[in-house]
């Protein structure tokens, strides 16, 4: 009798559980969908397939750092638009883009900046963001890169009455742009010296041009750019003069988790490296046009960072 009365209670808790369960699931079900509603699917359109839907390939460059990429305003034209050596490039891969997905391909164009450049990326903004930007471990863990297409050291700017070495930095004010790996560099090879962040090199050239920075850091390329055509051009020298502090090689920044279009761009690039290390090829032509004899800066292809470049492609044939 007793066996017969538990037995009986268990089914009746049993049963009520059950009732209860069967209210409780379309609430549930609700908060599922609401969930997935707020969050989005698990992963975003992959790159490729959503430029080959829209037609758009969105990207985005530096304006202060000629010449790979900065404003100009042409005869003719009523707004200025972003030229340099990087927009270029991405220009190739727009090319590129075209015959692959057999229809016209337009490039929308973005100014990014050294602070914003990785969360525009990261979010899916912009599909690549080529500028000035160095690859490193900390960077990766938001976005990928390609492989480098361009590589030079870091440097000081100072006048030349300052002093010969690094040594002459002690306490000196030296501005390095934000979100940048200057900084650290900088830290490790002259950690006397009072680091200034500015918000990008353009303001931080004219903070040094009005006597509120004693320097200026960045890759010697950049720095040499910007005073080209400046009064500063004869008053001014590069630390150490003979060589850099750190060598950076530059890269595309690309929205992480997408390896068939980061294949994509960096076969791009290897067709255009074909040959970099003897100074022909599609690359070196766009090299030429803007650090030839009658480019914007005359900077030679270091025979060095060609060999580098022309090894980066060597996993890829």
């Amino acid at each position: 009798m007793n066996r017969q009365r538990l037995l009986g209670n268990t089914l009746k808790r049993i049963a009520a559980t059950l009732r209860a369960a069967t209210v409780r699931l379309p609430a549930l079900a609700g908060a599922a969908l609401l969930a997935f509603a707020v969050q989005g699917p698990a992963h975003a359109e992959p790159v490729l397939e959503r430029i080959r839907n829209s037609g758009v390939l969105n990207a985005g460059t530096r304006a202060d750092a000629v010449p790979f990429g900065y404003r100009v305003k042409a005869a003719g034209e009523n707004k200025e638009r972003l030229v340099g050596f990087s927009v270029d490039l991405i220009d190739e891969i727009r090319k590129k883009l075209s015959k692959k997905l057999g229809r016209e391909i337009e490039t929308r164009l973005r100014t990014t900046t050294a602070s914003d450049r990785m969360e525009l990326v990261a979010s899916q903004a912009i599909d690549i963001e080529c500028g000035i930007t160095t690859p490193t471990w900390e960077r990766q863990k938001t976005v990928d890169f390609s492989i480098p297409f361009f590589g030079n050291g870091t440097r000081i700017m100072v006048l030349r009455t300052s002093g010969q070495g690094l040594g002459s930095l002690h306490g000196r004010r030296i501005g390095v742009a934000a979100g940048t790996t200057t900084e650290g560099i900088l830290k490790q090879h002259v950690p006397d010296a009072l680091i200034v962040e500015v918000p990008d090199m353009a303001t931080g050239f004219e903070m040094f041009a009005r006597g509120e920075l004693d320097g200026l850091a960045n890759i010697g390329i950049v720095l040499r750019a910007m005073v080209e055509k400046s009064p500063l051009k004869s008053k001014v020298t590069l630390l150490p003069r003979t060589e850099e502090l750190s060598y950076e090689a530059m890269a595309c920044s690309l929205p992480q988790n997408d390896s068939e279009w980061r294949a994509f761009v960096n076969e791009v690039f290897a067709d255009l490296l074909e040959g970099v290390d003897q100074y022909r090829g599609g690359y070196f032509e766009i090299y030429d046009k803007w650090f030839g004899p009658r480019g914007v800066v005359y900077f030679p292809l270091d025979y060095v960072v060609a060999q580098r470049l022309s090894a980066s492609i060597i996993w890829l044939k």
